[in-house]
């Protein structure tokens, strides 16, 4: 039987602007299995940031209850949150948040620095190559073309061995092309057993995903 690695209820964020009571997020609950492929669309101010900040346990101030892999988020302290993050999530941006004085190795491994997670160089590499970029790794980031960069990012996000990867319009700054290269990369990632979320705009690209989600104004539907 397949479990959630992702278990939202009720979840509702607040925000006060002078006297006013704002909510981005009002009572989402949902849950993401194991293995799933997840696109979540929603227009500009829909909530999505917000929300795929939760579920990355970038934010922590909000209401609700959030486990992830049956772990009660709620009841970890920020040094726990952050060990969490390490352990279960990986990132990939559309601006892909590279270190352009860092060689490509270097932004690969730089989640070690932070998680101090013993990895093998065995399996850096074979993550380079399953990415395509085992030949680039002594280049630096302007080097290289947008779709190589999303490619090192992607290696980047899979370094501490992720559950989840969380991918925020990873094809937005990338031609039709590269975009396509991009999502069947992610659709391999995902046949491997990484659960994949995929925050987008573009339907092109939400439609790669098995379960879909939209939101707006704060509120959450399957479609």
């Amino acid at each position: 039987m397949v479990k959630p690695v992702v278990v939202l209820k009720n979840i509702e964020k607040i925000y006060k602007d002078g006297d006013k009571k704002i909510k981005p997020l009002k009572g989402i609950s949902i849950k993401i299995n194991g293995g799933d492929y997840v696109s979540l669309m929603g227009p500009s101010g829909s909530g999505k940031t917000t929300l795929i900040n939760i579920i990355g346990l970038l934010d922590a101030d909000y209401g609700g209850n959030y486990e992830l892999n049956g772990i009660d988020t709620r009841k970890q302290n920020d040094e726990e949150l952050s060990k969490l993050r390490s352990e279960y999530i990986g990132f990939v941006f559309q601006d892909f948040n590279l270190i352009n004085e860092y060689s490509v190795i270097e932004n690969i491994k730089l989640p070690l620095m932070y998680s101090q997670k013993k990895v093998a160089d065995t399996y850096i590499r074979k993550i380079t190559e399953q990415v395509g970029i085992a030949n680039k790794l002594d280049m630096y980031p302007q080097n290289l073309s947008g779709g190589q960069q999303q490619r090192v990012a992607i290696a980047r996000a899979l370094v501490n061995k992720p559950k989840i990867v969380i991918a925020d319009e990873p094809t937005g700054a990338l031609d039709a092309k590269t975009r396509s290269e991009i999502l069947h990369l992610l659709s391999v990632l995902n046949s491997k057993g990484i659960t994949v979320l995929v925050v987008t705009h573009d339907d092109y690209v939400a439609k790669q995903a098995k379960t879909h989600y939209e939101i707006h104004k704060g509120n959450i539907k399957k479609t």
